[in-house]
C-alpha cells in the first residue's frame, strides 16, 4: 500500500480520525475487548494506527496493569502525529506493513489483540492469504483478531480493493481462525452516505 496519499494529507486525515472517539467507532466489538483489558499482562498490535486514536485508548485503559501497545503506521507523517498523541503512554511505534510485517516479526512478540481498522481494503486480494497467515502467526492462544471492512468507493486517489465477509472468513478458516462476531453493515461515522462498515472478530477455535 502506498503511503504517499496519507503523508500528503496527514493533517486533514488526522483531524478526521481524531474527531471520533474510540468508543464511537468500535462500539460493536467492545464486549470482546473488555475481558482482555482485565488481564495483568496484555500485548496489543494496532496495525494501520494512523493518528494514534485507538492506540491511545488502549494504552490509557492499561494504566493499572502491564499493557503494551505496538502501533504500526507506514505513512511517516501520519505516524509522527500519532506519536505526539500517545506521548508518555506505553505505545511503541514501528514502520511496517502487510503482508510481510518484517519489522514486527523480528520483535518475536505475540499479541492478545490485533486490530486492523480501515486497513483490509488497502490489501490487494493477491496478498490477503499471506496477510492472514502472518496475522495468525502473531496471535496468542485465546487472542482476538479484529478487522473492519469498508464497503463503498474510495472517493479520492487512494486505491481501495473490494472486500467481503465471505472472503475474509474463508481465508481465516484456512489458518484456524473462526468468526466470533460479524456485525451488520453500519453507517460511516464521518457521514459519507456511500460508505458502510462491518467488523469481523476472529479467534482460535477452542479445544473441546
Amino acid at each position: 500500500m502506498s503511503a504517499n496519499f496519507y503523508n500528503q494529507h496527514a493533517e486533514k486525515l488526522a483531524q478526521q480520525y481524531l474527531s471520533k472517539s474510540f468508543e464511537e467507532v468500535h462500539v460493536s466489538w467492545l464486549a470482546h475487548l473488555n475481558p482482555l483489558l482485565l488481564r495483568s499482562d496484555v500485548r496489543i498490535l494496532d496495525l494501520g494506527a494512523g493518528a494514534g486514536r485507538d492506540s491511545k485508548y488502549f494504552a490509557q485503559q492499561g494504566l493499572a496493569s502491564n499493557l503494551q501497545v505496538t502501533a504500526i503506521e507506514p505513512a511517516q507523517t501520519l505516524a509522527d502525529i500519532g506519536k505526539q498523541q500517545t506521548q508518555g503512554l506505553n505505545v511503541h511505534w514501528l514502520s511496517d506493513s502487510l503482508p510481510a510485517l518484517e519489522v514486527v516479526t523480528k520483535q518475536e512478540i505475540s499479541f492478545d489483540l490485533i486490530l486492523l481498522s480501515a486497513v483490509w481494503m488497502h490489501i490487494p486480494q493477491s496478498d490477503r492469504a499471506r496477510s492472514i497467515r502472518k496475522l495468525a502467526n502473531l496471535l496468542k492462544p485465546g487472542g482476538k483478531l479484529v478487522i473492519s471492512l469498508r464497503h463503498g468507493p474510495s472517493g479520492d486517489q487512494r486505491v481501495m480493493h473490494q472486500v467481503s465477509v465471505d472472503e475474509l472468513t474463508t481465508l481465516a478458516k484456512t489458518v484456524g481462525l473462526f468468526p466470533v462476531l460479524i456485525t451488520e453493515n453500519d453507517s460511516d461515522k464521518l457521514g459519507r452516505s456511500e460508505v458502510t462498515w462491518q467488523t469481523v472478530v476472529l479467534a482460535w477455535r477452542e479445544l473441546l
